[in-house]
Protein backbone atom coordinates (compact mmCIF):
# COMPACT_ATOMS: atom_id res chain seq x y z
CA UNK A 1 0.00 0.00 0.00
CA UNK A 2 2.95 2.55 1.14
CA UNK A 3 4.31 1.60 -2.56
CA UNK A 4 1.03 2.24 -4.59
CA UNK A 5 0.96 5.94 -2.40
CA UNK A 6 3.53 6.85 -3.24
CA UNK A 7 3.53 6.06 -6.65
CA UNK A 8 0.32 8.03 -6.99
CA UNK A 9 1.60 10.76 -4.69
CA UNK A 10 4.67 11.35 -7.56
CA UNK A 11 1.41 11.21 -10.40
CA UNK A 12 0.06 14.37 -8.29
CA UNK A 13 3.37 16.24 -8.11
CA UNK A 14 3.15 16.00 -11.71
CA UNK A 15 -0.23 17.31 -11.79
CA UNK A 16 0.78 20.40 -9.66
CA UNK A 17 3.64 20.80 -12.04
CA UNK A 18 2.01 22.07 -14.44
CA UNK A 19 -1.21 23.13 -13.06
CA UNK A 20 -0.27 24.07 -9.72
CA UNK A 21 -0.46 27.23 -10.65
CA UNK A 22 -4.62 27.48 -11.63
CA UNK A 23 -5.78 24.74 -9.21
CA UNK A 24 -6.60 27.53 -6.79
CA UNK A 25 -9.06 28.80 -9.18
CA UNK A 26 -10.73 24.99 -8.94
CA UNK A 27 -14.49 25.77 -7.20
CA UNK A 28 -16.71 23.93 -5.17
CA UNK A 29 -19.48 22.91 -7.56
CA UNK A 30 -19.77 19.64 -8.46
CA UNK A 31 -19.11 20.70 -12.17
CA UNK A 32 -16.42 23.15 -11.52
CA UNK A 33 -13.64 21.11 -12.33
CA UNK A 34 -15.72 21.75 -16.69
CA UNK A 35 -15.92 25.29 -15.67
CA UNK A 36 -12.20 25.65 -14.76
CA UNK A 37 -11.27 23.80 -18.70
CA UNK A 38 -13.38 26.12 -20.14
CA UNK A 39 -12.65 29.90 -18.74
CA UNK A 40 -8.95 29.09 -19.03
CA UNK A 41 -9.31 27.79 -22.69
CA UNK A 42 -11.39 31.00 -23.38
CA UNK A 43 -8.72 33.25 -21.58
CA UNK A 44 -6.39 33.21 -24.73
CA UNK A 45 -3.42 35.26 -23.22
CA UNK A 46 -3.32 32.40 -20.35
CA UNK A 47 -4.27 29.36 -22.55
CA UNK A 48 -1.13 29.93 -25.35
CA UNK A 49 1.08 30.22 -22.04
CA UNK A 50 -0.15 26.98 -20.74
CA UNK A 51 -0.16 25.11 -23.83
CA UNK A 52 3.39 26.38 -24.31
CA UNK A 53 4.14 25.19 -20.81
CA UNK A 54 2.70 21.96 -21.06
CA UNK A 55 4.08 20.75 -24.38
CA UNK A 56 6.20 18.51 -22.95
CA UNK A 57 3.58 16.21 -20.70
CA UNK A 58 3.08 14.05 -23.21
CA UNK A 59 7.07 12.85 -22.49
CA UNK A 60 6.52 13.33 -18.58
CA UNK A 61 3.62 11.32 -18.64
CA UNK A 62 5.11 8.84 -20.55
CA UNK A 63 8.22 8.04 -18.47
CA UNK A 64 6.11 7.90 -14.92
CA UNK A 65 4.00 5.01 -16.49
CA UNK A 66 6.92 2.77 -18.36
CA UNK A 67 8.61 2.79 -15.24
CA UNK A 68 5.30 2.59 -12.70
CA UNK A 69 2.75 0.44 -14.60
CA UNK A 70 3.87 -3.00 -13.17
CA UNK A 71 3.69 -2.60 -9.77
CA UNK A 72 0.20 -0.89 -9.72
CA UNK A 73 -0.84 -3.75 -11.96
CA UNK A 74 0.86 -6.39 -9.96
CA UNK A 75 -1.05 -5.14 -7.08
CA UNK A 76 -4.12 -5.15 -8.48
CA UNK A 77 -3.59 -8.68 -9.80
CA UNK A 78 -3.25 -10.02 -6.16
CA UNK A 79 -5.82 -8.25 -5.01
CA UNK A 80 -8.51 -10.75 -4.48
CA UNK A 81 -11.97 -8.48 -5.00
CA UNK A 82 -14.26 -6.96 -7.34
CA UNK A 83 -12.68 -4.28 -9.91
CA UNK A 84 -14.73 -2.33 -12.52
CA UNK A 85 -13.00 -0.81 -15.63
CA UNK A 86 -13.99 2.34 -16.91
CA UNK A 87 -14.91 3.34 -20.22
CA UNK A 88 -16.83 5.62 -22.12
CA UNK A 89 -15.38 9.17 -22.22
CA UNK A 90 -12.04 10.20 -21.08
CA UNK A 91 -13.28 10.15 -17.40
CA UNK A 92 -16.72 10.47 -15.98
CA UNK A 93 -19.02 13.56 -16.38
CA UNK A 94 -17.87 13.85 -12.66
CA UNK A 95 -15.95 11.21 -11.17
CA UNK A 96 -16.70 12.15 -7.84
CA UNK A 97 -20.54 11.37 -8.48
CA UNK A 98 -19.63 7.92 -10.56
CA UNK A 99 -17.77 6.86 -7.33
CA UNK A 100 -20.16 7.32 -5.38
CA UNK A 101 -22.51 5.10 -6.85
CA UNK A 102 -19.85 2.38 -8.15
CA UNK A 103 -18.40 1.93 -4.53
CA UNK A 104 -22.13 1.30 -2.92
CA UNK A 105 -21.04 -2.57 -4.89
CA UNK A 106 -17.63 -2.69 -5.73
CA UNK A 107 -14.19 -2.92 -4.15
CA UNK A 108 -12.27 -0.74 -6.99
CA UNK A 109 -12.67 1.48 -9.81
CA UNK A 110 -10.18 1.25 -12.19
CA UNK A 111 -9.92 4.86 -14.56
CA UNK A 112 -7.98 5.05 -17.24
CA UNK A 113 -5.06 8.21 -17.11
CA UNK A 114 -6.51 10.91 -18.50
CA UNK A 115 -3.17 12.21 -19.33
CA UNK A 116 -2.02 9.63 -20.97
CA UNK A 117 -5.32 9.72 -23.38
CA UNK A 118 -5.65 13.34 -24.10
CA UNK A 119 -1.52 13.55 -24.68
CA UNK A 120 -1.47 10.65 -27.40
CA UNK A 121 -4.59 11.88 -28.90
CA UNK A 122 -3.07 15.18 -29.35
CA UNK A 123 0.33 13.71 -30.76
CA UNK A 124 -1.71 11.36 -33.18
CA UNK A 125 -4.27 13.95 -34.48
CA UNK A 126 -3.99 17.70 -35.05
CA UNK A 127 -6.53 18.95 -32.10
CA UNK A 128 -7.37 22.65 -31.90
CA UNK A 129 -5.08 23.66 -29.24
CA UNK A 130 -7.34 24.90 -26.66
CA UNK A 131 -10.03 22.44 -26.97
CA UNK A 132 -7.28 20.18 -25.99
CA UNK A 133 -6.46 22.29 -23.18
CA UNK A 134 -9.80 22.58 -22.42
CA UNK A 135 -10.83 19.26 -21.78
CA UNK A 136 -7.21 18.87 -20.31
CA UNK A 137 -7.43 21.02 -17.40
CA UNK A 138 -10.84 19.68 -17.17
CA UNK A 139 -10.13 15.58 -16.93
CA UNK A 140 -7.43 16.65 -14.97
CA UNK A 141 -9.17 18.04 -12.28
CA UNK A 142 -11.97 15.57 -12.25
CA UNK A 143 -9.29 13.45 -10.95
CA UNK A 144 -7.39 15.85 -9.06
CA UNK A 145 -10.54 16.51 -6.85
CA UNK A 146 -10.56 13.00 -5.23
CA UNK A 147 -6.62 12.69 -4.94
CA UNK A 148 -7.39 11.91 -0.68
CA UNK A 149 -9.62 8.76 -2.12
CA UNK A 150 -6.65 7.70 -4.32
CA UNK A 151 -4.00 7.67 -1.44
CA UNK A 152 -6.45 6.50 1.25
CA UNK A 153 -3.88 4.01 2.84
CA UNK A 154 -5.58 1.60 4.67
CA UNK A 155 -7.83 -1.59 2.94
CA UNK A 156 -8.27 -2.41 -0.59
CA UNK A 157 -7.90 1.00 -2.77
CA UNK A 158 -11.52 2.23 -4.15
CA UNK A 159 -10.10 4.42 -6.74
CA UNK A 160 -7.20 3.42 -9.15
CA UNK A 161 -5.65 5.03 -12.20
CA UNK A 162 -3.90 2.75 -14.91
CA UNK A 163 -2.63 3.70 -18.14
CA UNK A 164 -5.58 1.93 -20.61
CA UNK A 165 -5.23 2.71 -24.51
CA UNK A 166 -4.97 1.21 -27.17
CA UNK A 167 -1.52 2.42 -28.55
CA UNK A 168 -0.13 1.14 -25.09
CA UNK A 169 -0.57 -2.32 -26.22
CA UNK A 170 1.95 -3.94 -28.22
CA UNK A 171 1.87 -4.99 -31.59
CA UNK A 172 0.96 -8.37 -31.49
CA UNK A 173 -2.37 -8.00 -29.34
CA UNK A 174 -2.62 -4.90 -31.07
CA UNK A 175 -3.10 -6.54 -34.26
CA UNK A 176 -5.17 -9.46 -33.48
CA UNK A 177 -7.59 -6.88 -31.56
CA UNK A 178 -7.71 -4.63 -34.69
CA UNK A 179 -8.69 -7.76 -36.94
CA UNK A 180 -11.42 -8.65 -34.50
CA UNK A 181 -12.71 -5.29 -34.33
CA UNK A 182 -12.55 -4.79 -38.15
CA UNK A 183 -14.96 -8.41 -38.34
CA UNK A 184 -16.99 -7.19 -35.59
CA UNK A 185 -17.70 -4.12 -37.30
CA UNK A 186 -18.11 -5.86 -40.69
CA UNK A 187 -20.66 -8.45 -39.38
CA UNK A 188 -22.78 -5.14 -37.76
CA UNK A 189 -22.84 -3.20 -40.77
CA UNK A 190 -24.18 -6.16 -43.31
CA UNK A 191 -26.84 -6.69 -39.85
CA UNK A 192 -28.04 -3.36 -40.14
CA UNK A 193 -27.97 -2.87 -43.76
CA UNK A 194 -28.75 -6.58 -45.02
CA UNK A 195 -25.69 -6.70 -46.67
CA UNK A 196 -23.00 -8.98 -47.65
CA UNK A 197 -19.78 -6.81 -47.26
CA UNK A 198 -16.63 -9.05 -46.70
CA UNK A 199 -14.46 -6.57 -45.28
CA UNK A 200 -14.48 -3.24 -43.49
CA UNK A 201 -13.30 -1.42 -46.63
CA UNK A 202 -16.49 -2.50 -48.58
CA UNK A 203 -18.68 -1.09 -45.39
CA UNK A 204 -16.66 1.70 -45.07
CA UNK A 205 -17.60 2.54 -49.15
CA UNK A 206 -20.89 1.71 -49.14
CA UNK A 207 -21.32 4.41 -46.05
CA UNK A 208 -19.53 6.54 -48.04
CA UNK A 209 -22.01 7.11 -50.69
CA UNK A 210 -24.60 8.85 -47.92
CA UNK A 211 -24.64 12.48 -47.85
CA UNK A 212 -27.27 12.78 -45.11
CA UNK A 213 -28.37 11.61 -42.11
CA UNK A 214 -31.81 10.61 -43.41
CA UNK A 215 -30.32 8.39 -46.71
CA UNK A 216 -28.45 6.55 -43.98
CA UNK A 217 -31.63 6.22 -41.84
CA UNK A 218 -33.87 5.23 -44.94
CA UNK A 219 -31.64 1.85 -45.84
CA UNK A 220 -31.99 0.63 -42.36
CA UNK A 221 -33.08 -2.99 -42.73
CA UNK A 222 -32.66 -4.02 -39.17
CA UNK A 223 -33.78 -1.89 -36.08
CA UNK A 224 -33.77 -4.36 -33.38
CA UNK A 225 -29.89 -4.08 -33.29
CA UNK A 226 -29.38 -0.59 -33.06
CA UNK A 227 -28.87 1.45 -29.78
CA UNK A 228 -31.89 3.10 -28.93
CA UNK A 229 -30.74 6.57 -30.04
CA UNK A 230 -30.56 5.69 -33.33
CA UNK A 231 -33.89 4.04 -33.71
CA UNK A 232 -35.62 7.00 -34.82
CA UNK A 233 -34.68 9.42 -37.38
CA UNK A 234 -34.67 12.83 -35.00
CA UNK A 235 -32.13 11.07 -32.63
CA UNK A 236 -30.21 9.70 -35.24
CA UNK A 237 -29.80 12.92 -37.20
CA UNK A 238 -28.79 14.21 -34.02
CA UNK A 239 -26.18 12.50 -33.11
CA UNK A 240 -24.81 12.29 -36.28
CA UNK A 241 -25.15 16.13 -36.75
CA UNK A 242 -22.93 16.76 -33.33
CA UNK A 243 -20.43 13.94 -33.96
CA UNK A 244 -19.67 15.37 -37.35
CA UNK A 245 -19.49 18.76 -35.56
CA UNK A 246 -16.89 17.68 -33.01
CA UNK A 247 -14.60 16.71 -35.79
CA UNK A 248 -13.93 20.08 -36.67
CA UNK A 249 -11.29 20.02 -33.22
CA UNK A 250 -9.56 17.21 -34.25
CA UNK A 251 -9.06 19.10 -37.69
CA UNK A 252 -10.43 16.11 -39.60
CA UNK A 253 -11.81 16.05 -43.09
CA UNK A 254 -14.81 15.40 -43.28
CA UNK A 255 -15.90 13.14 -46.72
CA UNK A 256 -19.68 12.46 -46.09
CA UNK A 257 -21.82 11.99 -43.06
CA UNK A 258 -22.24 8.36 -44.27
CA UNK A 259 -18.30 8.02 -43.77
CA UNK A 260 -18.44 9.61 -40.27
CA UNK A 261 -21.35 7.24 -39.21
CA UNK A 262 -18.72 4.43 -40.56
CA UNK A 263 -16.08 5.69 -38.81
CA UNK A 264 -17.99 5.81 -35.43
CA UNK A 265 -19.44 2.32 -35.36
CA UNK A 266 -15.75 1.20 -36.30
CA UNK A 267 -14.08 3.18 -33.43
CA UNK A 268 -16.63 1.78 -31.23
CA UNK A 269 -15.72 -1.88 -32.24
CA UNK A 270 -12.60 -1.20 -31.57
CA UNK A 271 -13.29 0.31 -28.48
CA UNK A 272 -14.66 -3.10 -27.25
CA UNK A 273 -11.32 -4.65 -28.01
CA UNK A 274 -9.32 -2.44 -26.37
CA UNK A 275 -12.05 -2.32 -23.01
CA UNK A 276 -11.74 -6.16 -22.80
CA UNK A 277 -8.05 -6.41 -23.36
CA UNK A 278 -7.70 -4.07 -20.08
CA UNK A 279 -10.66 -5.54 -18.19
CA UNK A 280 -8.54 -9.01 -18.79
CA UNK A 281 -5.52 -7.51 -17.21
CA UNK A 282 -6.64 -6.63 -14.01
CA UNK A 283 -10.02 -9.06 -13.50
CA UNK A 284 -12.08 -6.65 -13.87
CA UNK A 285 -15.52 -6.02 -15.33
CA UNK A 286 -16.34 -3.17 -17.53
CA UNK A 287 -18.48 -0.08 -16.26
CA UNK A 288 -19.45 2.69 -18.23
CA UNK A 289 -21.56 6.28 -17.71
CA UNK A 290 -23.46 6.48 -20.75
CA UNK A 291 -25.53 4.10 -23.35
CA UNK A 292 -23.77 4.07 -26.24
CA UNK A 293 -20.66 2.53 -25.67
CA UNK A 294 -22.77 0.24 -22.57
CA UNK A 295 -24.83 -0.89 -26.11
CA UNK A 296 -21.57 -1.53 -28.18
CA UNK A 297 -19.96 -3.90 -25.50
CA UNK A 298 -22.91 -5.47 -24.49
CA UNK A 299 -23.82 -5.97 -27.98
CA UNK A 300 -20.45 -7.96 -29.07
CA UNK A 301 -20.62 -10.03 -25.46
CA UNK A 302 -24.06 -10.92 -25.54
CA UNK A 303 -25.23 -9.35 -22.21
CA UNK A 304 -23.07 -8.84 -19.35
CA UNK A 305 -22.92 -10.79 -16.16
CA UNK A 306 -24.89 -9.86 -12.68
CA UNK A 307 -21.65 -8.07 -10.80
CA UNK A 308 -21.20 -5.75 -14.31
CA UNK A 309 -25.22 -5.12 -14.67
CA UNK A 310 -26.03 -4.34 -11.20
CA UNK A 311 -22.76 -1.77 -11.48
CA UNK A 312 -24.46 -0.46 -14.73
CA UNK A 313 -27.57 0.02 -13.94
CA UNK A 314 -25.81 2.37 -10.38
CA UNK A 315 -25.31 4.83 -12.94
CA UNK A 316 -28.74 5.69 -14.54
CA UNK A 317 -30.48 8.58 -13.49
CA UNK A 318 -32.95 7.31 -11.50
CA UNK A 319 -29.76 6.59 -8.38
CA UNK A 320 -28.32 10.22 -8.63
CA UNK A 321 -29.81 10.66 -5.15
CA UNK A 322 -27.03 8.65 -4.20
CA UNK A 323 -24.56 11.39 -4.91
CA UNK A 324 -25.79 13.25 -2.08
CA UNK A 325 -23.92 10.98 0.47
CA UNK A 326 -20.67 12.44 1.54
CA UNK A 327 -17.49 11.33 0.64
CA UNK A 328 -16.11 10.58 4.30
CA UNK A 329 -19.38 8.64 4.80
CA UNK A 330 -18.71 6.46 1.65
CA UNK A 331 -15.25 5.60 3.18
CA UNK A 332 -16.34 4.91 6.67
CA UNK A 333 -19.27 2.13 5.31
CA UNK A 334 -16.16 0.15 3.93
CA UNK A 335 -13.68 0.52 6.84
CA UNK A 336 -16.86 -0.93 8.84
CA UNK A 337 -17.21 -3.58 6.20
CA UNK A 338 -20.78 -3.12 5.18
CA UNK A 339 -20.13 -3.73 1.23
CA UNK A 340 -20.64 -7.43 1.80
CA UNK A 341 -24.18 -5.99 3.04
CA UNK A 342 -25.25 -3.84 0.27
CA UNK A 343 -24.25 -6.64 -2.22
CA UNK A 344 -26.46 -8.80 -0.71
CA UNK A 345 -29.32 -6.20 -0.76
CA UNK A 346 -28.59 -5.39 -3.97
CA UNK A 347 -28.15 -8.68 -5.78
CA UNK A 348 -32.08 -9.97 -4.95
CA UNK A 349 -33.67 -11.09 -7.83
CA UNK A 350 -30.86 -10.34 -10.10
CA UNK A 351 -29.03 -13.45 -12.28
CA UNK A 352 -27.08 -13.60 -14.81
CA UNK A 353 -29.44 -15.38 -16.66
CA UNK A 354 -32.10 -12.45 -16.49
CA UNK A 355 -29.14 -9.62 -17.05
CA UNK A 356 -27.67 -11.18 -19.74
CA UNK A 357 -31.57 -10.41 -21.59
CA UNK A 358 -31.63 -7.05 -20.05
CA UNK A 359 -29.68 -4.65 -22.97
CA UNK A 360 -30.82 -1.66 -21.76
CA UNK A 361 -30.76 -2.02 -17.93
CA UNK A 362 -33.99 -0.95 -17.26
CA UNK A 363 -35.61 -3.98 -15.71
CA UNK A 364 -32.10 -4.48 -13.76
CA UNK A 365 -32.11 -0.93 -12.32
CA UNK A 366 -36.20 -1.64 -11.29
CA UNK A 367 -35.05 -4.62 -9.64
CA UNK A 368 -32.53 -2.58 -7.75
CA UNK A 369 -34.56 0.27 -6.73
CA UNK A 370 -37.52 -2.27 -5.40
CA UNK A 371 -34.44 -3.43 -3.18
CA UNK A 372 -33.19 -0.59 -1.99
CA UNK A 373 -36.41 0.23 -0.74
CA UNK A 374 -37.41 -2.75 0.57
CA UNK A 375 -34.03 -2.49 2.77
CA UNK A 376 -35.06 1.24 3.72
CA UNK A 377 -38.54 0.04 4.91
CA UNK A 378 -37.18 -2.92 6.89
CA UNK A 379 -34.51 -0.67 8.47
CA UNK A 380 -37.25 2.06 9.57
CA UNK A 381 -39.53 -0.72 10.73
CA UNK A 382 -35.84 -2.51 12.83
CA UNK A 383 -35.81 1.02 14.62
CA UNK A 384 -39.52 1.23 15.15
CA UNK A 385 -39.66 -1.93 17.02
CA UNK A 386 -36.25 -0.94 19.01
CA UNK A 387 -37.99 2.14 20.22
CA UNK A 388 -41.40 0.60 20.73
CA UNK A 389 -39.14 -2.02 23.66
CA UNK A 390 -37.50 0.84 24.84
CA UNK A 391 -41.05 2.67 25.65
CA UNK A 392 -42.51 -0.70 26.84
CA UNK A 393 -39.48 -1.00 29.26
CA UNK A 394 -39.82 2.55 30.18
CA UNK A 395 -43.08 3.16 30.69
CA UNK A 396 -44.50 -0.35 32.13
CA UNK A 397 -42.05 -2.71 33.08
CA UNK A 398 -39.38 -0.18 35.22
CA UNK A 399 -42.18 1.28 37.26
CA UNK A 400 -43.40 -2.39 38.21
CA UNK A 401 -40.00 -3.45 39.25
CA UNK A 402 -39.78 0.06 40.98
CA UNK A 403 -43.03 -0.38 43.11
CA UNK A 404 -42.19 -4.02 43.99
CA UNK A 405 -38.95 -3.07 45.14
CA UNK A 406 -40.74 0.05 47.43
CA UNK A 407 -43.21 -2.84 48.74
CA UNK A 408 -40.67 -5.77 48.99
CA UNK A 409 -41.18 -6.10 52.57
CA UNK A 410 -44.76 -6.73 52.39
CA UNK A 411 -45.72 -10.34 52.59
CA UNK A 412 -48.00 -12.27 50.25
CA UNK A 413 -49.36 -15.54 50.62
CA UNK A 414 -46.15 -16.37 53.17
CA UNK A 415 -43.84 -14.91 50.66
CA UNK A 416 -41.88 -12.33 50.50
CA UNK A 417 -40.80 -10.29 47.57
CA UNK A 418 -36.77 -10.05 47.44
CA UNK A 419 -35.30 -6.29 47.84
CA UNK A 420 -31.90 -7.37 46.42
CA UNK A 421 -33.79 -9.13 43.63
CA UNK A 422 -35.89 -6.55 42.63
CA UNK A 423 -33.36 -4.04 42.28
CA UNK A 424 -31.20 -6.50 40.68
CA UNK A 425 -34.23 -6.23 38.22
CA UNK A 426 -34.48 -2.79 37.76
CA UNK A 427 -30.88 -2.50 37.26
CA UNK A 428 -31.27 -5.53 34.53
CA UNK A 429 -34.00 -3.49 33.18
CA UNK A 430 -32.07 -0.25 32.99
CA UNK A 431 -29.19 -1.84 31.10
CA UNK A 432 -31.68 -3.52 28.32
CA UNK A 433 -33.20 -0.08 27.84
CA UNK A 434 -29.66 1.31 27.88
CA UNK A 435 -28.47 -1.25 25.84
CA UNK A 436 -31.70 -0.57 23.10
CA UNK A 437 -30.84 2.62 22.67
CA UNK A 438 -27.34 2.12 22.09
CA UNK A 439 -28.95 -0.06 19.18
CA UNK A 440 -31.20 2.59 18.10
CA UNK A 441 -28.02 5.10 17.85
CA UNK A 442 -26.44 2.40 16.01
CA UNK A 443 -28.99 1.90 13.24
CA UNK A 444 -29.82 5.74 13.12
CA UNK A 445 -25.65 5.96 11.73
CA UNK A 446 -25.58 3.14 9.79
CA UNK A 447 -24.55 3.85 6.55
CA UNK A 448 -27.93 2.67 5.07
CA UNK A 449 -29.62 5.80 6.99
CA UNK A 450 -27.54 8.14 5.00
CA UNK A 451 -29.17 6.66 1.80
CA UNK A 452 -32.70 6.62 3.35
CA UNK A 453 -31.88 10.18 4.09
CA UNK A 454 -30.78 10.93 0.53
CA UNK A 455 -33.52 9.10 -1.17
CA UNK A 456 -36.44 10.96 0.65
CA UNK A 457 -34.48 14.59 0.08
CA UNK A 458 -35.26 13.81 -3.94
Amino acid sequence: MKKLNKIYENYFDIIDSYFGSIKHYLGDSEYSHIDLGINMANYSLVADLMIDAIADLGEEIMKFWSENTKPILDSIKKQDSLKCVFSGDITPISLENFVKKSLLYIDTVVIPDPILNLTILQSQITLDRKFYLNKLIRHVFNVWRLKDLILVNTGIKPLIILPINFQIINDKDKNQLLLNAYEKFTNYTNSIFMQKFTNREDSLIFLKQFKTASEIFERIKQFNVLPNTFKKGSTFENFLTNFSNTKKYFQLGNESVGRDFGEYLLSQFIRVQEHKFFCEKVSGEPIYDYDLPYFFFSYEMGGLDMDASITNALQKEKFNWITKVPLPALKVFREENKLEYMRSILRKGITDLKTKKDDDLLKTSEQLEKNLKEAFKEQEKEIVSLKREVTVITKKEIPIATIGSIVGFIPYIGNYISLPFAFRSITNLLDQRKELKQKIDDKKTDFINLLIKSYKEE
